[in-house]
């Protein structure tokens, strides 16, 4: 059994209370509450708030001081929403449900992945509820898993797990998972992922949001190895209420090529642009605060030309 520090059961402790008041809540007051945190985090994480100004300033350079400052605070109105929002769709939308909650834009082009019997890689952004998307998929009749990393904490990543599962949807951990992985590609299974963190020098340097981003190759190398396409796609809030649009991209299919890290270039390009699209589109519901840029390309490394 994994040792647990005072710290981690504390940190456990603390998120199960506040959880449990935020629940007695109704959905409204609820989310009001955790915009109004966000807004103090914006003023007391003062690491996070110079990340997130700075990517701001460099993604938009049309924008004013003011107008970068404004922003910022909606990010982390709309992160610390996320949060509360885990925690009571687990109550209020359901594979019965779903539908009263979330639209689809373009969902046939997941269905026909499907049809199409080879398996799809989902790829997605830290862009509104990231968490909601893959149930969608699921509840879609997809079927479909999550890569994901387990949490530090063990007691927090036992109980994230369980609401991220409290649907259909299944949790694979990423360490150590690439034949069974491979296998649910194969058997035409979905598998959903995030792509836009930092994935130091082992990552594919292609240009999202203005300059060159470290971006975990894997989806594209799992594409080529299986035949699965990949499918981008995202799940933005769009309105007060807890209502949401899921949009899916044009499908990215493999080439048959003899120059992988060519077309390991060409396919992460490709869903990124696509992702940078709808974080264009929809800004103040992007993760900024996360060091996207930190990795500079070295003289190994794949960059885009």
């Amino acid at each position: 059994m994994t040792q647990v520090s005072l710290k981690e059961s504390l940190e456990y402790l603390a998120l199960r209370v506040a959880a449990g008041e935020l629940l007695k809540l109704p959905p409204r007051t609820a989310m009001s509450v955790c915009e109004g945190t966000g807004l103090l985090a914006y003023r007391v994480l003062a690491g996070r708030t110079r990340v997130g100004r700075e990517n701001l300033a460099a993604a938009f350079p049309q924008l004013g001081a003011g107008e970068v400052e404004r922003l910022l605070k909606r990010v982390y109105a709309n992160l610390f929403r996320l949060a509360g929002e885990i925690f009571y769709l687990r109550r209020l939308v359901t594979a019965a449900n779903w539908r009263d909650y979330v639209e689809i834009e373009n969902g046939e082009r997941a269905l026909d992945v499907f049809l199409e019997g080879r398996g799809g890689i989902l790829i997605s952004a830290h862009l509104g509820n990231w968490e909601l998307l893959s149930h969608v998929l699921t509840w879609l009749g997809l079927p479909s898993q999550m890569l994901a990393r387990p949490l530090d904490n063990p007691l927090l990543d036992r109980y994230i797990l369980g609401l991220r599962e409290s649907g259909l949807q299944r949790v694979i951990l990423k360490r150590g998972s690439g034949g069974r992985v491979e296998r649910i590609l194969e058997d035409g299974g979905f598998i959903s992922v995030l792509v836009d963190q930092n994935a130091d020098r082992k990552g594919a340097f292609v240009p999202f949001l203005g300059r060159l981003a470290s971006t975990w190759r894997s989806p594209a190398i799992l594409s080529q190895k299986t035949g699965a396409p990949i499918v981008p796609g995202c799940c933005v809030r769009t309105g007060e209420g807890m209502k949401f649009k899921v949009i899916v991209g044009e499908p990215i299919y493999p080439r048959e090529t003899a120059d992988v890290s060519a077309e390991t270039l060409r396919i992460t390009g490709e869903f990124t642009r696509l992702l940078e699209k709808w974080v264009r589109t929809y800004p103040e519901q992007y993760l900024w605060l996360h060091r996207r840029w930190k990795t500079l390309p070295g003289p190994r490394s794949l960059v885009a030309s």
